[in-house]
């Protein structure tokens, strides 16, 4: 069993609640083993020093091996890149099998889902029993694991799970987004009926128009592509009009392409963004730009996946999403989410 150390307080019922308060306890009787590298972390976190503050909550962790849910700080680096993955999933699974029920039930999620996005639904699925167990009644995760077993390849699975769902809380079946769970399911006629099957349909039928459109414009290009990333590097070159003059143009989230541009240029071929508007909003999309929506597997994984995507089918723009198997291949050679990252300076190959 764990010993007892602090952390972080979240939604706990009463008996994790006692245990935190004994937590506390015995971490000061101890000396307050790692204190000052978890006031590191919090420092360095803050002045966006991402690398080093990953370091000295690593050395806390050091400090005080045992603490589930310093743990599980530590093992949530990997999302990041700040963590390599092997070292990641033994700090879950001990989480999962030895930390108070809250945080084992946390940990469990994260590492599906840390499995499903970085080695396929079929290795997470060694979870999925410990998911689904006997008394699981949370349509939010019963639904979760639905679409794990569906896209792992099992349906039949998947389909109890949504008619167990329907039994405790059928208004959950009717707002859930994941898109190829709800597409399965509306082609078998044993499970329940979902309301937004038809909208579900419109969506990967709008996504089938443009299937391999990205290789399509890259074999076209003959090499001549420019690759314009979001860094500062480009401002006062005055480069805009040698980015424009390549066959392709490719460019990432909130680029700074504008008509008026001379260090940017103004043409666009290929927008890479995130499917939700969050951060990245949607802007004016002339005709013939190819939006490529990057995330992880967003037709299985993301629960709001049809509503993510609608947005786009509805003003009938050029998408296409990242394939899973080349999102799963980026991830691992980046040991991290694959993106853009803000230094890197304009790329042309000719």
């Amino acid at each position: 069993m764990f010993p007892t150390y602090p952390h972080i307080l979240g939604r706990l019922g009463l008996e994790d609640g006692l245990h935190k308060i004994g937590q506390t306890v015995r971490w000061w009787m101890e000396g307050a083993p790692g204190r000052q590298e978890r006031k590191k972390y919090l420092r360095l976190y803050e002045q966006g020093e991402f690398e080093e503050a990953a370091l000295a909550l690593r050395h806390a962790l050091t400090a005080t091996p045992n603490d589930p849910e310093l743990m599980m700080q530590v093992a949530s680096l990997s999302r990041f890149g700040l963590l390599p993955l092997e070292e990641a999933l033994p700090l879950l699974r001990t989480i999962v099998s030895e930390a108070p029920p809250v945080l084992a039930q946390r940990a469990l999620i994260y590492l599906i889902n840390l499995l499903w996005e970085r080695k396929g639904a079929g290795v997470a699925m060694e979870w999925f029993p410990r998911l689904v167990r006997e008394g699981e009644t949370s349509a939010r995760i019963l639904l979760r694991a639905a679409a794990l077993a569906n896209d792992a390849g099992y349906p039949r699975e998947a389909f109890d799970l949504l008619a167990r769902v329907d039994r405790s809380k059928p208004s959950a079946l009717s707002s859930m987004g994941y898109l190829d769970l709800i597409l399965a399911t509306a082609a078998d006629n044993g499970t329940v009926v979902l309301p937004q099957a038809e909208r579900a349909r419109a969506v990967a039928a709008h996504l089938s128009r443009f299937e391999d459109r990205f290789a399509q414009l890259i074999r076209q290009s003959t090499g001549d592509v420019a690759v314009v990333a979001n860094g500062p590097s480009l401002e006062a070159r005055g480069l805009g009009s040698m980015i424009d003059s390549h066959q392709l143009v490719i460019r990432f989230n909130n680029h700074a392409a504008a008509a008026e541009s001379a260090d940017q240029g103004h043409r666009t071929d290929i927008w890479f963004r995130p499917a939700d508007f969050t951060h990245i909003p949607m802007r004016e999309t002339p005709a013939g730009i190819l939006i490529v929506l990057t995330g992880c597997n967003i037709r299985n994984r993301f629960s709001n996946g049809l509503q993510l995507l609608e947005p786009y089918v509805h003003q009938d723009l050029a998408i296409e999403l990242v394939p899973t198997v080349l999102y799963g291949r980026m991830f691992a050679a980046l040991d991290a989410s694959p993106e853009c990252r803000p230094d890197w300076p304009c790329l042309g190959t000719r």
